[in-house]
């Protein structure tokens, strides 16, 4: 019989989530008893073949019903299903050639491994009953969330403050990554809310580490607060030198607004 499957949750962080990582896990399992190697028997005996049903661990049973005789098969309650009989047992296991170990494996968790994924070991679950196959380690992957990325597949996002010169000018401005930051060159006239594509700098594909997904940042126009006066006189003085045609937004808004009155 196949041994049980064993379940293991690893919480790692964003970067290690992206760039891959090694983890120690430790797990409990159900191995081969050491003294007995997996027999169940004490050293210098062995199991028995069960007498009651000739080793086949089941047993064929006939019942009358109705004047009709009735044939079935059920598990040997002498053997309990194994075909062999224990006498002398081993005492580490107590005859069933099995116990809990523990153990620690050094795992590797593949770059672009996303949250909620798992790994799966093979053979390093609970070994099987009567010499069957061991079961499976299974990893279930939990990715801590970061304080400036989001992730959406390969694809990375987040938000850059800009200044309101920035943002009117042009210029070049710090964009982060996780491989550290890079310059850009914004557009003179960029709106609140603009995006950037920054290609190549998102997350490994996992079936192919030498592919990336792409960053996307959003710019975000950071309002100056604590003025002072010259600095709120500097303002008042721009803002009146600008005109209608300076904010084509504003404009087009005002003229739908009086195409509506004039239509009532």
């Amino acid at each position: 019989m196949r041994g049980d499957d064993i379940g293991v949750a690893v919480t790692i962080n964003f970067e290690e989530a992206v760039f891959g990582t090694k983890k120690d896990v430790i797990f409990t399992r159900v191995a081969k008893c050491a003294d007995c190697g997996g027999t169940g028997a004490a050293k210098g005996s062995s199991a028995e073949t069960c007498s009651a049903c000739g080793g086949t661990g089941q047993r064929r049973v006939t019942q009358r019903l109705g004047g009709m005789q009735f044939q079935s098969t059920v598990t040997c309650e002498t053997c309990h299903g194994t075909g062999r009989v224990i006498k002398n047992p081993c005492r580490s296991c107590n005859g069933t050639g099995l116990t809990n170990t523990r153990k620690t494996i050094s795992v590797s968790i593949p770059a672009g491994i996303n949250d909620g994924e798992r790994i799966v070991i093979r053979g390093q679950g609970n070994d099987g009953k009567n010499g069957g196959s061991a079961g499976d380690l299974i990893i279930q992957v939990s990715v801590r969330r970061h304080s400036v990325f989001e992730r959406e597949g390969t694809t990375l996002y987040c938000d850059v403050p800009v200044t309101i010169a920035e943002a009117t000018l042009g210029a070049e401005i710090d964009v982060p990554t996780l491989d550290g930051v890079r310059k850009y060159k914004i557009p003179e006239g960029t709106q609140p809310g603009t995006q950037f594509t920054l290609r190549q700098c998102g997350v490994p594909y996992v079936n192919s580490p030498s592919r990336r997904g792409d960053l996307v940042f959003t710019v975000n126009i950071e309002i100056p607060r604590g003025l002072d006066e010259k600095q709120k006189d500097a303002m008042r003085a721009f803002a009146d030198s600008c005109g209608e045609n300076n904010y084509p937004k504003r404009r087009r808004l005002i003229d739908r607004l009086k195409d509506l009155r004039n239509n009532k």
